[in-house]
């Protein structure tokens, strides 16, 4: 544990994140149920890809998207 002047003091949160002894958890219950789920043949429904896809076709390359709205009076 890290000291200041001759006391011990608590981690910032990096070096809480980053310790090995942080990550001696079991895993929590809502990953078993995804394991669990993904064992039994059940297909992921998450929208990553399409929302990367209009992001990468609209917003990344800069283009107008056309829909912006209007300044307010």
């Amino acid at each position: 544990m890290p000291s200041v002047k001759g006391k011990s003091s608590p981690r910032l949160p990096h070096e809480h994140d980053e310790s090995a002894d942080s990550q001696t958890s079991e895993p929590r219950p809502e990953m078993k149920q995804a394991h669990a789920d993904l064992e039994r043949g059940l297909v992921d429904t998450d929208r990553s890809p399409v929302t990367d896809e209009v992001y990468n076709r609209t917003l990344k390359s800069g283009k107008p998207t056309g829909g912006q709205a209007k300044p307010r009076r």
